[in-house]
């Protein structure tokens, strides 16, 4: 009899000891969650994800894949996302790209995380005019079209050639009068449009999407 109360109670202490370990684990995933939110909430990524914490969050941190959308799978059906960055000379961050693989082609978008009056144009340095603490001020941006390019033209060999779609994303808070670019500049609340419309004038089989994306460096688990 005593022997049956020692193994009740030991089986309790372990059920008790799962429940804290399983209880801190879903704490800190919600606090870290919690912390990044508001910088999700200004991104491009509020768009194209269906909701934050799992078709986002979750994604990003625990399975460490963020190639499919929960939304773009609804709005497309199958498709692949590739995330870029680009540095120039130096090796400082130049641009951010996200290029999306879909049944119509590839879909380019080079997207900034910035606020105030954009100016700039196909070539030479891009500026941000905004009004901090009473005054007005001006800062340099790299031209995110010129990098984009670039990144098209590996897009093309990867692609045997087939035309590739681009777009530049802002924040939805920026003002892009000053701009005067070929590639069309659209606000972060827009994209899901262009996407839904993206046609390249050729169409991607779900093999030939995964084909693509494993030759921009991304992990398919084949299993």
């Amino acid at each position: 009899m005593n022997f049956m109360i020692a193994e009740g109670s030991s089986g309790n202490a372990m059920n008790t000891l799962f429940y804290v370990i399983v209880g801190a684990a879903l704490f800190i995933f919600l606090f870290r969650a919690g912390i990044a939110y508001p910088r999700y909430k200004r991104s491009l990524f509020a768009h194209i994800y269906d909701n934050y914490l799992i078709d986002y969050f979750y994604k990003l941190n625990v399975i460490q894949d963020t190639s499919h959308s929960g939304l773009l799978k609804k709005l497309i059906g199958h498709h692949r996302l590739v995330y870029a960055n680009i540095n120039n000379k130096e090796g400082k961050l130049s641009a951010q790209v996200l290029t999306l693989i879909h049944s119509k082609g590839i879909l380019s978008i080079a997207y900034l995380i910035t606020h105030g009056a954009l100016h700039g144009t196909n070539a030479g340095d891009w500026y941000v005019k905004r009004e901090e603490d009473g005054q007005l001020k001006k800062y340099r941006l790299e031209n995110p079209s010129v990098y984009l390019r670039e990144y098209i033209k590996h897009l093309h060999e990867v692609n045997e050639g087939k035309e590739v779609q681009s777009l530049i994303a802002i924040n939805d808070d920026c003002d892009t009068s000053g701009i005067s670019c070929t590639i069309p500049v659209v606000k972060y609340s827009e994209v899901i449009d262009h996407i839904k419309t993206a046609d390249c004038g050729y169409g991607l089989n779900d093999t030939e999407i995964d084909a693509l994306f494993e030759k921009l460096g991304g992990k398919i688990d084949h299993k």
